[in-house]
């Protein structure tokens, strides 16, 4: 790292503070991390693609728990994988039915299920579709 970078480092953010949620700077920009400016600079393309990676291993590491996620193929997982992104470890959990259908290796029935969801009747049904269908298709 350039020195003076790694010198400049603890008090930029000893004055900018750090947070890893939105919130208003003293101009009323939206802001995140140690100052980034999301209003006036927001993020580049690699900075995006980290956050995306970051969050598509959470979401791996929470479905690998499940036998009937770690028994699948890579097509089938990444239609589990977004899944799970778009609803959240709470979220898929609360798909009772479809979670002991998929534990009990039903696959195609665990998709129908999916798709009488509110998720799938009025949140996002053509997300719901193609990942209903992936699974059911597995």
């Amino acid at each position: 790292m350039i020195k003076c970078i790694e010198i400049a480092r603890p008090q930029v953010e000893a004055h900018e503070g750090r947070s890893a949620l939105v919130y208003k700077d003293h101009l009323g920009n939206n802001t995140i991390g140690v100052g980034r400016n999301l209003d006036g600079k927001g993020l580049s393309d690699s900075e995006i693609d980290g956050l995306l990676t970051n969050d598509l291993n959470e979401c791996y590491d929470d479905l690998i728990n499940f036998r009937w996620f770690a028994e699948t193929n890579p097509e089938v997982q990444a239609a589990f994988l977004n899944w799970r992104f778009q609803l959240g470890g709470a979220g898929i959990r609360a798909f009772k039915n479809t979670l002991r259908l998929l534990a009990a290796g039903d696959y195609i029935s665990a998709s129908q299920e999916m798709l009488r969801s509110k998720w799938a009747r009025t949140d996002t049904p053509g997300r719901a579709r193609e990942i209903s269908r992936i699974i059911a298709d597995g």
